[in-house]
């Protein structure tokens, strides 16, 4: 494949504007000076006569996030298609963790599908091969997200900006076995700081422009890193979770279920009517299987389920997009302690907070201080401005794949 550019098919789904790095991922690829890329969208009607004919030509696919990351429903049906292909294969891989609506096993099925030359983990390289290195013909890639400076960059000076605290991010269900993230966020909507501190917490989705701009109103945000401590391939646990917690509404609901095939029709609605059925099937006798497990207590779903559960034996959690997005605004972050793909050095380039909060106090000192936030954050964007950009993962990308034709 050592030619000055290499015919690339970009293959993604567009059914959502509320998750930036969908954006990010595909401006990347389509900016890329090495490549010849041909973007498709599977949504599209007539995707799969565009689809064979473009990978009779093809020297490279490449399937994005977007269509294995919340549903496999757009892609199962072109595996056959991709698997016949005449050039390599690169999958991405979107949402790496136990979900009811789009499990790893479905994953894992519609990839060996595909057959892969390439699969592109979020994750390390341990968890990534746990995963998918039975599938991917050439290997497992750690090609974890990056910084996208151009939307997400520094518009309005710490000093102008009026939030001290500020979160938008929807909240972990219990059967993840894993509140890291939502512990952290009800931390900060609920403390009371002395001298007030100005704290924004909402699960609001914004779109990209929005999100970006959101950042630029906020001196700090705090999170955690992505994932859960527990991964499985088979999905064994959480399909447990299911069970149980359907058969407590069991007689008084009619629950449409996280992979029904309606959630088809509902991705082709607009974002406002998504919302707004969202919130009926929050009540009533028809409800949507996630309510139920939003109403799900914490404690009892880890007390029957992950006490007693050893971890796996690597790090299953990673670095999120949201990170970056933080780092490019120039917004101090407050995160967790761990090891965010060994990208994020705590202390250097975050304020790192032990998992019981027990330096919250002085984590706060630390963050009043505007000399301490401009040091931090200075440091963390020259550091992913420099080695975790987009423009870079996309090289990562194209190194692989380069001469193995």
């Amino acid at each position: 494949m050592g030619v000055s550019r290499i015919r690339t098919l970009l293959v993604y789904a567009d059914y959502t504007s509320r998750l930036s790095y969908y954006d990010d991922w595909l401006d990347a690829f389509r900016a890329a000076p090495r490549l010849d890329c041909r973007p498709l969208n599977l949504c599209a009607r007539g995707a799969g006569a565009a689809l064979k004919r473009e990978l009779a030509e093809a020297d490279l696919t490449v399937l994005l996030h977007s269509v294995n990351g919340d549903t496999t429903i757009y892609l199962e049906p072109f595996a056959p298609l991709l698997a016949d292909r005449k050039g390599l294969l690169l999958s991405f891989v979107g949402n790496e963790v136990n979900l009811p609506g789009s499990p790893i096993a479905a994953k894992r099925a519609v990839l060996r599908r595909c057959a892969p030359d390439f699969i592109a983990t979020q994750l390390l390289p341990e968890a990534g091969a746990y995963l998918w290195g039975d599938i991917a013909r050439r290997g497992v890639l750690a090609i974890p997200h990056a910084l996208n400076p151009a939307v997400f960059r520094v518009t309005r000076p710490l000093a102008a900006r009026e939030v001290d605290i500020g979160v938008r991010a929807v909240r972990y269900l219990a059967l993840l076995g894993d509140d890291d993230r939502n512990r952290l966020h009800d931390l900060f909507a609920r403390h009371v700081f002395r001298p007030p501190l100005k704290v924004d917490v909402s699960t609001e989705r914004l779109d990209r422009a929005g999100w970006a701009a959101f950042l630029n109103t906020c001196r700090g945000t705090v999170s955690s890193e992505a994932g859960s401590w527990f991964l499985e391939r088979d999905d064994a646990t959480v399909e447990a979770v299911r069970a149980w917690v359907s058969g407590q509404s069991k007689g008084r609901n009619l629950v449409i279920a996280n992979d029904s095939p309606l959630r088809r029709l509902g991705h082709k609605l607009p974002w406002g009517l998504r919302v707004l059925a969202g919130r009926l099937l929050r009540g009533g006798l028809v409800r949507h299987e996630n309510s139920l497990h939003e109403a799900a207590a914490f404690p009892e779903i880890y007390a029957r389920f992950f006490r007693n559960r050893p971890r796996p034996p690597f790090y299953g959690k990673c670095i999120s997009s949201r990170h970056f997005d933080a780092i490019g605004t120039g917004t101090c972050q407050i995160l967790l302690k761990g090891r965010y793909n060994d990208i994020l050095v705590a202390d250097q380039h975050y304020l790192a907070l032990e998992p019981d909060f027990s330096n919250l106090d002085d984590v706060i000192e630390r963050f009043r201080d505007p000399a301490t936030r401009r040091a931090l954050t200075e440091a963390a964007r020259a550091h992913i401005l420099e080695g975790h950009t987009y423009a870079l993962r996309t090289e990562q990308v194209i190194r692989a794949v380069d001469g193995t034709a």
